[in-house]
Order: structure tokens, then C-alpha cells, then sequence
């Protein structure tokens, strides 16, 4: 169940941070507070069935990282600094630069974000060690591990029974 749980999770995150990627009004300040709002009533839903120890939460903070980055203030250099040492779970600077880039303001006291700005975050971010990909792959599973219980029976003593038909076992 952990496991399903921790998969699906992961495939909310990825297909809602490949639409922020594709379509600019997703990137809103607004839509930020909207996605932060959601993350937050998955996690408490994960708290109710006692699934904190699904790593699900997890595979939800990049998505949790952008949505933080549509609301943050976007002008100065603290900024700009803020900006590289929150987003760590994004990826790439493809990913940021991205999303900044298509940051489009809703209301009139939101400001575009200024191309200035944008290549400050990307100076700071160029030794950051990267993986040149822009979108998350939906396909990717994770590996499904099975826990190990021991049998309980001395394994030497159980009897196979001819009509198995598995002759060609030898005991060891």
C-alpha cells in the first residue's frame, strides 16, 4: 500500500509539474497558493491513514518547491539567493528558469518577473550539478521491494509431493 501510495503521489507531482512547464497560466501566483493548498491536504491525508513512512510526501516536493517559487517575491539579489538555496529538489536550472520565465501576473500588484532577475538566479545556479532535462517522466515506476519473511518450517524436512511433477528438484 505504501508503495501505490508513494507511486501515485509521485505521478500527481509529475504530470502537475509538466503542466507548469507547458502552459503559462499555470504560472501564477495564484496557482501557487492553489497547488500549496492541495499538497497540503495530500500530506494530511497521508497523516489520517498513517502513511508518513511512505516516502510519498517526498516525491511531492519539487512540485511543493515550484509552487513556493510562483509565490516568493521575485525583484533583488536576496531574492535571487533564496530563490537557489529553496529549490533544491528542482532538478535542473532549465526547471527554475523556466518557470520564471513563464511567471505571468494575474493582478495588478503582481509584477512580471524581470529578465535581469532571471539571469541573476541563472548565474548563481551554473554549478549547480544538472540534468538537462525539462520535464519529469510519468513512466517512471519505482522499484517494488517485497519484505522478507522466513518461513517458519525447516525447510529440509517439507516433502514435495509426486503430483507436482517436479522431479527434476534435487534437494541440496
Amino acid at each position: 500500500l505504501k508503495q501505490a501510495v508513494k507511486q501515485l503521489f509521485f505521478l500527481i507531482g509529475a504530470v502537475t509539474l509538466n503542466s507548469l512547464f507547458l502552459r503559462k497560466d499555470m504560472c501564477s501566483c495564484r496557482k501557487g497558493m492553489q497547488i500549496r493548498c492541495n499538497i497540503s491536504y495530500l500530506e494530511e491525508w497521508l497523516k489520517d491513514k498513517n502513511l508518513q513512512s511512505s516516502n510519498a510526501k517526498e516525491t511531492l516536493e519539487p512540485l511543493s518547491q515550484a509552487a513556493w517559487l510562483l509565490q516568493v517575491k521575485k525583484i533583488t539579489d536576496d531574492d535571487a539567493k533564496e530563490i537557489c538555496e529553496h529549490c533544491t529538489s528542482l532538478s535542473t536550472v532549465q526547471q527554475i528558469v523556466k518557470i520564471l520565465n513563464s511567471y505571468t501576473p494575474i493582478d495588478d500588484f503582481e509584477k512580471r518577473v524581470s529578465p535581469s532577475f532571471v539571469r541573476k538566479v541563472q548565474a548563481m545556479l551554473n554549478n549547480r550539478e544538472d540534468i538537462p532535462q525539462l520535464m519529469l517522466d510519468t513512466k517512471h515506476l519505482f522499484q517494488v521491494t517485497f519484505p522478507f519473511t522466513p518461513s517458519p518450517h525447516a525447510l529440509e524436512l517439507i516433502q514435495v509431493p509426486s503430483s507436482f511433477r517436479l522431479g527434476f528438484l534435487t534437494r541440496v
